[in-house]
């Protein structure tokens, strides 16, 4: 059973000593505690009830169903659970195919513990992304680099705040511009 404000996470990693380490700063972690924990996207998907976890937190690099593969079938099971990339992948079309599959949001796996964990948390009321990720996705939408997929198409309000995250502000801060 878990508490009432307390966020489920689910780890999809293949590399057991990141998988343990990820594990064990989640439930060290307030407000968050960590439901699973599988080498694979076919593992999780064996196991994956109902209800599913509030985010999984998917690898990208998988043996068997890629991450990106396993957000598609994630979705089609369960369309509401948040997915957060957390991959060594920063390419243009690695992120872009992982969005267009569902994930809500995409962190290096240089990151900070501290950012990680803040993007566990704030993917439930935004999209958390590494400040290099939302960079390349902001000069990709102003036609700097190659373009992207023709179904990524972001609202002016979403540039808005793509553009302010680039820039470094926090979702709190972001949140209070906006209302």
């Amino acid at each position: 059973m878990t508490a009432k404000n307390e966020t489920t996470v689910i780890v999809v990693e293949d590399r057991t000593r990141i998988r343990e380490t990820v594990v064990d700063l989640i439930n060290g972690s307030e407000g968050l505690r960590c439901v699973g924990a599988y080498g694979s996207c076919e593992a999780l998907l064996d196991h994956l009830g109902d209800p599913p976890p509030d985010v999984i937190l998917m690898d990208i690099g998988l043996p068997g169903m890629s991450g990106i593969e396993g957000v598609k079938a994630v979705k089609s099971r369960h369309p509401g659970v948040d997915i957060l990339m957390h991959t060594v992948f920063d390419d243009d079309e690695k992120i872009f195919q992982s969005i267009l599959a569902g994930a809500s949001g995409y962190v290096l796996k240089n990151a900070e513990s501290d950012e990680l964990i803040r993007a566990i948390r704030e993917i439930r009321v935004g999209a958390p992304m590494s400040a290099s990720i939302a960079r390349r996705m902001l000069a990709l939408m102003r036609g700097k680099e190659t373009k992207p997929p023709d179904e990524l198409n972001l609202t002016p309000r979403e540039l808005e705040i793509l553009q302010w995250l680039v820039e470094g502000y926090s979702y709190k801060k972001i949140a209070e511009k906006l209302f």
